[in-house]
């Protein structure tokens, strides 16, 4: 349905195209269109009010259809103020021929020119008839939107005629019967079709300039411009004809709600520094109004980067408008979509001082060029492929502040990297984190669980927000979802995505009295934790068992730190330089986090240099001194093997601690506090028992049901030790 400032708008475009129509096929189509949808245009405007002479406009019409004589012509009319003034001119023909039908021709072309001069007058009264008619909504909608972006009125009346186009279907019969254009996507040839200049009054090179990268529409995001320099209007631009009548701040209509954040400010602890230095500089940004304000979030899926985007925007009182993750029908964006929608979304809050933008999963954006390994190899065209300067200019030139996602950096040009003003590496959280988080999400979905229940959800699995989150709704939508329905989920989750970590708690029933140390371990634990000072390092040697990885757990929780525990298999990797890096990164992550560190199975790392037989073999030793010199918090490596590590290890250790196999006196105490019984005399004669070596007789005796039988107990505790290598065993069978 047409509203009456659209009727007014195409009887003015009529008006401008009949006066500057220069091709005699052109005018007699447009005279057959006008024939057809006139009464349309009447009925409309008579329903509110306005009146035009349908039946004259349409008398000329017919008279103009077919063989307009060649002087039809007459010189293009001026457009001044909005009103169409029609030049004075010699309409005289020349003298007719003397025969009788070279007469008869002669006043029949003449009369079909007097049509046509009739129809353009008809048509421009008819268009000054409608001026009074005020713009409909969607007019005000384009008109505050080119306020927004620094549009006149020529671009406007551009945009208005594209627009428009894709939303009326009369408007879309005139264009394409007309013209034969298709304006969803203008191509360069069509940017020289007569269709703007006849119909808007402007010129070819005025319609060029127009569309231009650096002209207003192109650059503030109206206009997107493809890799083969075709131009379409962005889809979400439609949004402002179908919106109701009641909404008329293009804003939220184009932006779409702002991002809601589900996560606190506390849950992100672990950042330290960073994240109130980051909230500092946004905030900064959006008083000054400073362009170039880009943050860069980075680090593997599911660390939170867009939630901390969303939960800063919270902090900060402002709006977060997520740009480009969708096309107008909900379907994956190309990039020249996804970068007009940035674009746009720059240009709507230039000049608001109340909101940001998030683009999540940049390196889309980036593909092609140096910054694409595929780009580099030219696999992919270079017309596909970004343009660093533009990338360059664009980032430095934002002018509302944008945070920006991705999860590896390496794919992304370290121009535009340079470009950044703040990045911040996103970790897994910590543990306490992560029990807030579970927390949050069990009573969410109305799933029984205590305190204790969401910290061990918290300690068992390294799983992200995002991760918990999905555990927990699958839970619900089950008939008797309940706290064992949501470990199932995540540790399903966890094998796929090697997220289960081994326990770090103490163990149970672990008391550092009964370690076999060359120190008093109890009393060292006592010190460390008196002086308040955390810059030490201990190396724990010792066979397995012996309690080296309780008794660091036992210390941490002293000192009330949480446990960051590394394996060689989290650290070691198979591509060159990679297990330096992984080392680093360990390092930073205590350090961020203020947690205890610790190696487990240290002489995989910090192996004898001597017998290295490959560059990687020293290289990641060497990171290991370094960053061991450096680190300003407690850390501990363990080994099996002291004879192993490299010389130069040890002396960074401030504390070298050898635990040993038990003696009696504490292999009876143990056996008295684990049993509860007296300890048999045989027990004494057990020379390689370790603190492990009961947790493992207990297991077997609750199974077997020997827990009390002393003797029995006894034997468990021997074929423990029987087991370990190096000990005598009888040749032959046993009978």
């Amino acid at each position: 349905m047409l509203t009456p400032y659209e009727s007014r708008l195409i009887l003015a475009w009529l008006a401008n195209a009949a006066s500057r129509i220069r091709v005699r096929k052109r005018a007699e189509d447009l005279a057959e269109w006008v024939n057809e949808h006139i009464e349309a245009l009447e009925t409309n405007l008579a329903e509110h009010g306005y009146e035009i002479d349908a039946a004259g406009i349409a008398k000329f019409a017919v008279q103009c259809e077919y063989n307009l004589p060649r002087s039809w012509l007459m010189p293009p009319c001026e457009i001044s103020a909005g009103k169409i003034l029609l030049p004075q001119q010699d309409l005289s023909f020349s003298r007719a021929a003397p025969t009788e039908d070279y007469g008869k021709k002669k006043r029949k072309k003449k009369k079909k020119a007097q049509a046509w001069r009739h129809l353009r007058i008809a048509l421009r009264r008819a268009s000054e008839a409608t001026q009074a008619i005020k713009r409909d909504a969607t007019a005000l909608r384009l008109k505050r939107l080119a306020g927004i972006t620094c549009l006149d009125d020529t671009d406007l009346q551009v945009m208005e005629l594209l627009l428009r186009y894709q939303a009326q279907p009369m408007i879309e019969s005139l264009l394409n019967d007309l013209y034969e254009i298709r304006l969803y996507r203008i191509s360069c040839e069509d940017l020289n079709n007569p269709v703007f200049a006849e119909l808007l009054g402007i010129s070819s090179n005025t319609l060029l300039s127009r569309c231009a990268p650096s002209a207003p529409l192109v650059r503030s995001g109206l206009l997107g411009v493809e890799g083969d320099g075709d131009i379409s209007v962005v889809s979400r631009l439609q949004r402002l004809c179908s919106a109701s009548d009641e909404e008329t701040d293009p804003l939220p209509l184009l932006l779409g709600d702002p991002a809601q954040a589900e996560l606190e400010w506390q849950d992100f602890d672990h950042l330290g520094q960073q994240r109130a230095d980051v909230e500092g500089i946004v905030r900064g940004a959006l008083s000054e109004r400073t362009k170039g304000v880009n943050v860069l979030l980075y680090g593997p899926p599911g660390t939170g980067k867009t939630e901390f985007a969303r939960t800063l925007a919270a902090r900060l009182g402002v709006a977060l408008f997520s740009v480009g993750e969708t096309d107008e029908d909900g379907d994956e964006p190309l990039r020249g979509e996804r970068l007009a929608d940035l674009k746009l979304g720059q240009s709507l809050l230039g000049r608001e001082a109340n909101g940001m933008l998030l683009f999540d999963e940049m390196d889309d954006l980036l593909v092609g060029g140096s910054s694409s390994p595929f780009g580099l190899f030219g696999f992919i065209e270079s017309k596909q492929a970004s343009s660093r300067l533009f990338m360059n200019r664009l980032l430095e030139e934002n002018p509302a502040p944008t945070l920006w996602t991705v999860n590896d950096t390496r794919c992304i040009d370290r121009a535009i990297l340079r470009r950044m003003m703040f990045a911040i590496e996103m970790r897994q959280p910590p543990p306490p984190v992560r029990q807030r988080i579970w927390a949050r999400q069990l009573e969410r979905s109305g799933i029984e669980a205590g305190p204790e229940d969401a910290r061990s959800l918290a300690y068992e699995f390294d799983a992200t927000p995002g991760m918990a989150a999905g555990a927990v709704a699958a839970a619900a939508l089950l008939r008797d979802g309940d706290l064992g329905a949501v470990r199932r989920g995540v540790q399903s989750l966890s094998r796929l995505l090697d997220c289960e970590k081994p326990n770090q708690g103490i163990p149970h029933g672990f008391n550092p009295a009964f370690m076999q140390s060359d120190e008093d371990l109890e009393a060292l634990a006592d010190r460390l934790c008196a002086t308040g000072k955390q810059r030490f390092s201990l190396c724990l040697q010792g066979p397995p068992g012996t309690g080296k990885s309780a008794w660091i757990r036992y210390l941490a929780d002293r000192l009330g730190m949480e446990v960051t525990q590394k394996r060689a298999s989290d650290l070691i990797s198979m591509w060159v330089g990679a297990t330096e890096k992984n080392i680093a990164q360990a390092f930073r992550e205590a350090a961020d986090d203020g947690s205890f560190l610790v190696f487990d199975e240290a002489d995989s790392l910090l192996a004898d240099r001597i017998g290295a037989q490959h560059g990687w073999e020293i290289s990641q030793v060497n990171e290991m001194l370094t960053w061991m010199e450096r680190h300003p918090l407690p850390f501990a490596c363990t080994t099996n093997l002291i004879e192993k590590l490299d010389p130069a290890t040890l002396r960074r250790f401030v504390f070298k601690i050898s635990v040993g196999y038990l003696d009696a006196s504490r292999a009876k105490a143990m056996f008295r506090a684990w049993f509860n019984l007296p300890p048999p005399a045989a027990l004494g004669s057990l020379q390689v028992l370790t603190p492990g070596d009961f947790a493992v007789a207990r297991q077997k005796a609750e199974i077997l049901d020997q827990l009390d039988d002393p003797s029995a107990l006894c034997m468990l505790l021997k074929a423990e030790c029987d087991a370990k290598p190096n000990q005598p065993r009888p040749i032959g069978f046993l009978h």
